[in-house]
């Protein structure tokens, strides 16, 4: 079945600033199909909220494999929003390569 075709089963896209669409009840690697379809219709950026950085971790991967990344073609970007990985009475500052990451981002 094509990403087009899938199109068809999701809900419609935001029609104005502020409104949002929720995504649940979908197994296995569902998610990350459903918003590689999204992202492919939608002209701008597309949020995600995950849980932990290990499902973050997880859909990234499964976003770059429906969104065509390994294939050449121009994909449609996935930034990952790194968690600081310091407590808040640390001492010390994050790693430089986490703080690029999050400014890119």
């Amino acid at each position: 079945m094509s990403l087009s075709a899938i199109a068809t089963l999701l809900p419609s896209l935001p029609a104005k600033a502020g409104d949002r669409r929720h995504f649940g009840a979908l197994s296995g690697s569902g998610l990350a199909l459903a918003l590689a379809t999204t992202a492919q219709q939608h002209n701008g950026p597309v949020v995600v909220v995950t849980a932990d950085t290990q499902s973050a971790n997880r859909l990234e991967d499964e976003l770059a494999f429906f969104l065509g990344h390994d294939s050449g073609d121009k994909a449609i970007p996935v930034l990952h929003f790194a968690d600081w990985e310091t407590l808040p009475y640390d001492q010390f500052s994050p790693h430089q390569d986490i703080v690029s990451a999050r400014l890119k981002t």
